[in-house]
């Protein structure tokens, strides 16, 4: 069977045009999930046809409209932020053939899969891994067989009633071992900064606002399993333009003498790498961990989300504001510090102004005392976390609201998160920008101190002085003589 995959990339309208936005317009990696099917597809006797979007830089589909055309099958893996992309790309694949059989994958398709059966002209739905079951369904349809035996799937019936099959068990540790390493070879060169490896799945952690996949599970390769496949991986680094090695992990150093052993193996076979990944503050208080990995860390993240500890407490990160501090404190002694970009969260649902400066201020004291690179962002209404599930019961949220492209600018959707009045939000920026006159630069040239202005605030509520006249009902009343 000859299967097409397509990697929808994230899209906004910038400067009127509709462009690549966020990690996408970077290109940091290629999507690791849907190379990798591509090698486990081919390793079945399938021929495979990527058509990576991110790397075009566009949705336009009609240069590969001839590759889909002879395809006997279409996948089209998104996230909820590359969504948009991938309904128009489903629109346009409809427009020069009207029955090629369409598969949708990725975690949009997981928690939404009869909502987007319903309201596209897609046809199967994969919920959770495809690593058996894509496999699975090519082999299904290649022989005509019973869908009802593949399981993950959801699919659409000729009239229209939507069907869902039970969900397959979660791939093991060793057959996670056996999967063949992404296949990587057919990379344009020059276009992604570097490429993805996984050494585990998922997270033990089930925090409030996160909206990963595999939450409350946790699955690794060992050390030198995973070793061999970054070997393998590492001899296609130099189609790259920075040779960067990125762990894709949600939780690299969830156990952490496992990712410390990870890079003891790397010394012993001495690989030479420049590692991306994320480590939880409490791992990093662990020095045995972070003289093994100081060699190879290039970039990392800390998500530390909170500068007091009863948000960290709500939120559900199993840490303290003493213990971010000391982590902080520990990578400024192994000359690490300004690799680490510490991540916090600004205007939780339930946070006040008071709260909101409360983590400003110790994310600028950590950055002032130990140089680390702080990254201050607004609380984003992403589907898939307990925060937007809450809301979605209560029909405040909705998935229909990811459909269309300007989400990451919405007003609606941010204000249904954040509780800060816009003047507030204002407020805090200029309280940052008081603390900090001189934006320092880290050693890959990115401001020490990341932050700014929504868009969805900035782009509809003018920062105007609290002088500012009077307007509105009153200027209506004073002009009809009532005081």
């Amino acid at each position: 069977m000859r299967v097409s995959l397509i990697v929808p990339p994230l899209m906004d309208v910038k400067d009127g045009m509709l462009s690549p936005v966020s990690m996408d317009a970077i290109r940091t990696c290629p999507s690791y999930g849907v190379y990798l099917l591509a090698a486990i597809l081919r390793e079945k006797g399938h021929e495979v046809i990527i058509i990576d979007l991110i790397a075009q830089g566009s949705k336009e589909l009609s240069f590969h409209a001839g590759l889909i055309l002879s395809s006997h099958l279409v996948s089209i893996s998104a996230s909820s932020l590359a969504w948009p992309t991938a309904r128009k790309c489903i629109e346009e694949i409809r427009s020069f053939h009207p029955g090629i059989p369409i598969v949708l994958g990725g975690i949009h398709a997981t928690m939404f899969d009869y909502y987007l059966l319903g309201t596209t002209r897609a046809d199967y739905c994969i919920r959770g891994e495809g690593d058996i079951a894509l496999p699975l369904l090519c082999d299904t349809l290649e022989r005509g067989g019973n869908l009802r035996q593949v399981g993950n799937l959801t699919y659409k019936l000729p009239d229209g009633t939507i069907k869902r099959n039970p969900c397959l068990p979660p791939v093991t540790p060793e057959q996670m071992a056996a999967l063949p390493v992404p296949d990587y070879g057919c990379l344009h060169p020059g276009v992604y900064t570097g490429l993805g490896i996984e050494s585990s799945r998922g997270c033990a952690f089930d925090c409030v606002f996160c909206a990963t996949t595999h939450r409350k599970t946790w699955r690794r390769l060992a050390p030198p399993v995973f070793t061999d496949r970054v070997e393998v991986v590492l001899e296609k680094v130099d189609l790259t333009t920075h040779g960067l090695l990125q762990i894709i992990d949600d939780e690299f150093s969830l156990d952490v003498k496992r990712a410390t052993a990870v890079f003891k193996e790397f010394a012993k076979r001495e690989i030479r790498a420049k590692v991306v990944f994320d480590s939880r503050a409490n791992d990093l208080l662990d020095e045995d961990y972070l003289a093994a990995a100081q060699p190879y860390a290039h970039q990392f993240l800390v998500g530390a989300e909170c500068g007091y500890d009863r948000g960290l407490k709500r939120v559900g990160k199993g840490t303290t504001v003493a213990k971010l501090i000391r982590a902080a404190g520990l990578l400024n002694r192994y000359g690490m510090a300004e690799r680490a970009d510490f991540s916090f969260i600004l205007g939780l649902p339930w946070e006040t102004k008071e709260e909101v400066l409360k983590t400003v201020d110790f994310a600028i004291n950590l950055y002032r005392d130990h140089g680390v690179r702080v990254l201050l962002q607004w609380y984003c209404q992403i589907p898939g976390s307990r925060l937007w599930d809450e809301q979605r019961e209560r029909e405040i949220l909705h998935e229909s609201l990811y459909d269309d492209f300007g989400f990451f600018r919405n007003n609606y959707l941010f204000r249904t998160g954040v509780g800060l009045k816009p003047s507030e939000i204002y407020q805090v920026q200029a309280h940052i920008d008081q603390a900090v006159t001189h934006r320092e630069k880290n050693i890959n040239g990115m401001d020490m101190i990341q932050s700014g202005v929504p868009e969805a605030i900035s782009t509809r509520y003018p920062d105007i002085p609290d002088t500012y006249p009077v307007s509105g009902l009153s200027n209506l009343r004073s002009a009809a003589g009532i005081h």
